[in-house]
């Protein structure tokens, strides 16, 4: 994959491209890639090395899920973790990335501290983890939305809206953006 997408690296986070703590199968990356299960972690693979990189909460699970004679095992922390690939890389390389699975601050950080050194940031059209997951990758979830009864959700989903629509207007701002699941399934009250 590296070959064909022309990158010397590629990052492989524990996110999906709505960026919450819980991710469905089709888009447990990390854990088909290393075998770690944890809730947060990012693999980076070159041609030659390969690192986890977790935080101190896993230092004994990834032990049993993950080959450490093939991953290297840091718990740098994630914003960081441009200090690996620097390490590892030279000028003129390039590191691929789903764009769809970090945030745009990553990114820019990223890039900020990769260009001091000459690495290249690309971002992928198509992620290498799914194609080599191929058909094995387990399809996404295709469940009715069911509206959460007011008994649970507390309010209906038009007093909330209205509530969003007068914060923005008291603050002066004309739109919001809802990006995680979980802000929108509450407010529309959707399960």
């Amino acid at each position: 994959a590296l070959l064909r997408d022309k990158i010397d690296a590629v990052l492989v986070p524990r996110s999906d491209e709505f960026q919450g703590e819980y991710v469905p199968a089709c888009a447990e990356r990390l854990k088909w890639l290393t075998g770690f299960s944890g809730s947060a972690g990012l693999a980076i693979v070159t041609r030659k090395a390969a690192v986890l990189l977790i935080d101190g909460r896993y230092t004994v699970q990834v032990r049993t899920e993950t080959d450490t004679d093939v991953f290297e095992v840091s718990q740098l922390a994630r914003p960081r973790f441009s200090e690996w690939l620097i390490d590892k890389l030279v000028k003129g390389n390039t590191v691929g990335f789903d764009p769809w699975l970090h945030t745009a601050s990553e990114i820019a950080r990223l890039k900020a501290a990769l260009d001091a050194k000459g690495i290249k940031l690309k971002a992928l059209a198509k992620n290498p983890i799914d194609a080599i997951w191929g058909t094995s990758r387990p399809k996404p979830p295709m469940a009715e939305i069911a509206v959460q009864p007011l008994a649970f959700a507390g309010r209906d989903a038009a007093a909330k809206i209205a509530d969003v629509q007068k914060t923005l207007k008291e603050a002066g701002q004309h739109a919001t953006l809802l990006t995680l699941s979980d802000s929108v399934c509450w407010l529309f009250n959707i399960r």
